[in-house]
């Protein structure tokens, strides 16, 4: 019996030259491919943590009398110095009170030399000196107090720094709960963060870590200052205080993501993560090797945001590459870009 017509064409096609070269495999296309040139490159563990911005030196102004307020001497939102002036209480009482006294010191004066000189004659006893000394001595004592108090009258600057908004107006009645207004020493900006306890032995003063703050692109360097002695119990966390001596932009109070370099690993190689990829024996990348793609088991260490440390299976000057790894196999051909 005949075989169909269509079973015979297809013996034909099969047969054809031109239909198995359709269907052989030709040389595939070369990949065009970024690379990434080895080199040693120290690495550093990293951590993230987030922190607040606190004034170097921050106080609010009160007054230590309870007085009336009768000039104010500073403007809002100005830069003064150390002892400068800011406000004045009413002191005509204890100015009325010093006069007094002065006049009283200045008969116990007269008093204690007359029985002074009286005494070696002995028209007068021990005692009669001592008392007239004593009262001399008190009348000094009462003037030292009263200048004091009037002292205290003239509200000072602790130290430099930028006055806040002012609280009070002149007239008012003010006491030692008072606020007046507040002082910020914005010379340099402390950043206290917390790490995990883990860290502990990592951590040390003088050590470098960097921030940003929100609606600022400008990242911000800092030193450790001062590492808290003990462990919050609550948060087991180890409390950290840095500094940042430019903090032009920054102000007090602030939120800031902290990244904090630790231990650096001087051994090794710095590459792209995105060049990593899995492999039977876990993690491996493409090497160019002689214009082609060439596969490589390496064994990893640290990991950041944008590398990957290798630390076995890449030697210096190897060209990795790093895009369009899900066409690359090991032998094909690579046209290499410039990234």
């Amino acid at each position: 019996m005949s075989q169909p017509v269509s079973t015979l064409l297809a013996c034909t096609l099969l047969l054809a030259p031109g239909f198995l070269l359709a269907q052989g495999k030709g040389p595939a296309a070369a990949v065009a491919a970024e690379t990434y040139a080895v080199k040693t490159t120290p690495m550093a563990s990293t951590v993230t943590t987030v922190g607040t911005l606190r004034a170097n030196e921050s106080v609010d102004i009160v007054p230590e009398l309870t007085k009336r307020l009768v000039k104010v001497e500073v403007q809002e939102g100005a830069q003064v110095s150390k002892d400068e002036v800011l406000f004045i209480l009413d002191d005509a009482d204890l100015t009325a009170e010093i006069s007094e006294i002065d006049a009283r010191l200045k008969l116990a004066e007269a008093n204690e030399t007359r029985t002074g000189s009286l005494l070696p004659e002995r028209a007068i006893s021990k005692q009669a000196y001592d008392l007239a000394k004593a009262e001399l001595d008190i009348f000094k004592a009462q003037k030292v107090t009263r200048e004091v108090e009037l002292a205290k009258t003239r509200i000072r600057a602790p130290f430099a720094g930028k006055t806040g908004v002012r609280r009070v107006s002149e007239g008012a009645l003010v006491t030692p709960t008072t606020v007046l207004m507040s002082l910020q020493d914005l010379s340099r900006i402390k950043v206290d963060f917390p790490l995990p306890e883990r860290y502990a032995a990592e951590v040390k003063p003088g050590q470098k870590f960097s921030f940003t703050v929100a609606g600022n692109a400008t990242r911000f360097e800092g030193k450790v200052q001062v590492i808290e002695p003990a462990v919050e119990a609550a948060t087991r966390s180890l409390h950290v205080r840095g500094v940042c001596e430019q903090p032009k932009g920054l102000l007090p109070g602030g939120f800031a993501d902290v990244t904090l370099d630790l231990d650096t690993v001087e051994n090794g190689f710095a590459i792209p993560s995105q060049a990593v990829v899995p492999s039977a024996k876990g993690q491996g990348v493409y090497v160019l090797k002689d214009g082609k793609a060439e596969f490589r088991d390496v064994e990893i260490g640290l990991r950041t945001a944008g590398q990957v440390q290798v630390l076995h299976g890449l030697a210096e000057g190897d060209q990795v590459l790093t895009t369009n790894l899900l066409r690359l196999r090991p032998g094909v051909e690579v046209t290499p870009l410039t990234p």
